[in-house]
């Protein structure tokens, strides 16, 4: 007969199961059954068409970098990949792409390749001579396309490591490179979104910073010893600043920008470590709030309180619920931001925010955002609180690498987003995870030093062979990633994504920029029966040309794109969709300046209800209802 010690002692043994047991069932992640697997997969198909790579110029490996930052040289020269999706001959596509490939360290235009009318010009240099440019000094990072002086021609604004942004003004596809400011200011800008932030009908640039104001990250002939790093990997608050102008007036074909130096007068340690940067209406009045993706430290949602005459934002934080980790609440998160998207995640009429972190398995598994809204907005001025949760985990969107830039698009007008990530650091052949994760767990004090970071030269690799996940909505509501059932999952060090309908055939194509290797765009080859409805929002650029908006007219008067106008859509099923024209939203990738929804096999294809609201350069907040029909619509609004 057992003693009644050796039944307890079996007993807690049995406990003990019993507890591993459900600890390990909590970590088995649920798994797509092979044949929906199969059946989702079949919508997506996609071609893919690397982008123009120059001819007559050695590609660099690595960037050259201040002495200090020698040992982490390839720590340094992680970022600079960017594309964007431009119309830049106002013809109603996106199918032009504005690309910085490192390897080169310039700035090109080019026709999208492999769309139907690639030929059409030659890739073009946008060159920042005469102004001051020192190649050895100096890498372009990111570019923002718009019609800056409104006379119905796309411009680009390019920001750089090393000086501040310049404007290229286009005349019939010759530009001219204009400073937006003061030449001699030494930024390091990572990101950079455009948005009418005070309301008054004109579009204001943001443009975010990396290091500190005043660095010389580039500059390899450097014999100062005052370059710097974070101050800690969670609460780092010695970056560079962010900065944000207002549009003044355009003069002599060029647009004027004034300054707005105490825009974040309001809000504790602006000096953050920004790598994306998206902006956007969130609660319905039409002025943009702002959301910065920091590395190094939290986050921030600034709700825009703004007038014409007066920038005002005031800092969101989330509220934690008791079974949330700290870092899952808006505001407070520790982990490292690079990449944000917005977009209606659960289609009910709410814009959401989708985050990219590093979440690698076996290395640092911080996490990926999903913030639901919960559309609550009335007493966010008061309190302070944002009112957003984060679902990423049980909608599987927590886990993947070392994220990057982040999108939500519909690419099989199912009325569903799916969701694509660039991910990885950099691609080598020694693992150097081991030192990260033993200089991420030292003292804080140290961080800020670079020299006693472990060595991370050529050579080195950080997630360097993971693909790019493709994140699809399975039938109980939570995605997974298809990217290898569709064919897309090779091994890329990715940064930015842009997603645009590049052949207008009414499927949404995308595009890798990719960093220290060639990069490419992906058709889309979409053959299923799901319809969708394509607008382009624009707006006159002669104030007064219509005195009401026009559906699809035979002619168009010169027009600028409605950035921040918004459009929503009442589905059969009595669920929302909701868009906005996007102007530049995330890490270095931008869309295009379209709204976009998918509607599945729809029965009643003649009266689709929509409700189009936006500003006009008065600064009057204006809306109309409108019904369409499958298909792309122009919209020209009063402005």
């Amino acid at each position: 007969m057992p003693s009644k010690i050796n039944l307890k002692l079996w007993g807690v043994r049995l406990l003990a199961i019993l507890i591993l047991t459900v600890l390990y069932g909590l970590t088995v992640l649920p798994h797509l059954d092979p044949l929906e697997e199969k059946e989702l997969a079949k919508d997506f198909s996609f071609q893919k068409n690397q982008l123009f790579e120059p001819e007559g110029i050695v590609p660099a490996k690595i960037r050259k970098v201040h002495p200090q930052y020698d040992r982490i040289s390839a720590w340094i020269s992680s970022v600079g990949a960017s594309i964007a999706f431009t119309d830049i001959d106002a013809d109603l596509t996106f199918n032009d792409l504005i690309h910085i490939d490192p390897r080169y360290n310039k700035v090109y235009l080019q026709a999208a390749p492999g769309i139907k009318g690639e030929n059409r010009y030659a890739p073009i240099l946008l060159d920042p001579a005469p102004l001051h440019y020192d190649e050895e000094t100096m890498a372009p990072m990111g570019v923002l396309p718009n019609d800056f002086n409104e006379d119905g021609q796309m411009d680009v604004l390019v920001y750089y490591w090393g000086r501040s942004p310049i404007i290229f003004y286009q005349d019939k596809l010759e530009f001219t490179p204009k400073n937006l400011t003061d030449n001699s200011l030494r930024w390091f800008s990572n990101a950079g979104t455009l948005a009418d932030f005070n309301g008054d009908g004109h579009l204001d640039i943001l443009v975010t910073n990396y290091f500190p104001n005043g660095s010389r990250v580039l500059d390899a002939e450097a014999l100062d010893k005052d370059q710097t790093m974070q101050h800690s990997m969670s609460r780092a608050f010695n970056g560079g600043r962010n900065h944000l102008f207002l549009w003044k007036e355009n003069k002599e074909g060029q647009a004027s920008y004034e300054a707005a130096n105490n825009w974040l007068q309001n809000i504790d340690h602006p000096e953050d470590w920004t790598l994306a940067v998206a902006a956007a209406d969130l609660n319905g009045d039409l002025l943009p709030e702002i959301y910065l993706s920091n590395d190094f430290g939290p986050d921030k949602l600034l709700l825009n309180q703004s007038t014409p005459n007066d920038l005002n934002f005031k800092l969101l934080k989330g509220k934690r619920k008791f079974k949330s980790i700290p870092s899952s609440v808006v505001g407070k998160d520790s982990f490292k931001g690079m990449g944000v998207d917005f977009g209606d995640i659960n289609n009910d009429g709410a814009i959401d925010i989708y985050v990219s972190n590093i979440a690698d398995e076996y290395a640092l598994e911080e996490s990926h955002f999903a913030f639901i809204s919960t559309n609550n907005w009335e007493d966010a001025p008061t309190s302070g609180r944002a009112p957003f949760h984060n679902e990423s985990e049980s909608l599987g969107l927590s886990r993947s690498s070392w994220g990057w830039d982040s999108k939500l698009a519909d690419f099989n007008n199912d009325g569903q987003v799916e969701a694509i990530q660039a991910t990885g650091f950099v691609k080598g052949d020694i693992d150097r995870w081991p030192e990260l994760q033993e200089l991420a767990i030292g003292n804080d004090e140290l961080l800020s030093t670079p020299e006693i970071w472990p060595e991370l030269k050529e050579g080195a690799d950080l997630s360097g062979h993971d693909h790019n996940p493709f994140f699809v909505r399975s039938s109980n509501g939570r995605f997974f990633d298809l990217a290898g059932e569709i064919g897309i999952d090779q091994p890329m060090v990715t940064r930015g994504i842009g997603i645009a309908d590049a052949d207008k055939d009414g499927d949404l194509d995308f595009v890798f920029a990719n960093q220290w290797e060639s990069s490419f765009l992906y058709e889309n080859k979409y053959s299923g029966k799901n319809a969708f409805v394509g607008i382009n929002l624009l707006l006159p650029v002669e104030p007064g040309a219509v005195s009401e908006p026009v559906l699809n007219p035979a002619s168009l008067p010169p027009f600028r794109y409605a950035i921040g106008a918004k459009a929503k859509l009442m589905s059969a099923d009595k669920t929302y969709q909701i868009d906005f024209v996007d102007g530049g939203n995330g890490h270095s990738g931008v869309n295009s300046a379209q709204v976009y929804f998918g509607l599945g096999e729809i029965q009643n294809a003649e009266n689709i209800p929509f409700e189009i609201s936006w500003i006009d350069s008065k600064g009057t907040s204006r809306s109309i209802e409108i019904k369409l029909t499958p298909g792309w619509h122009n919209l020209l609004l009063v402005n």
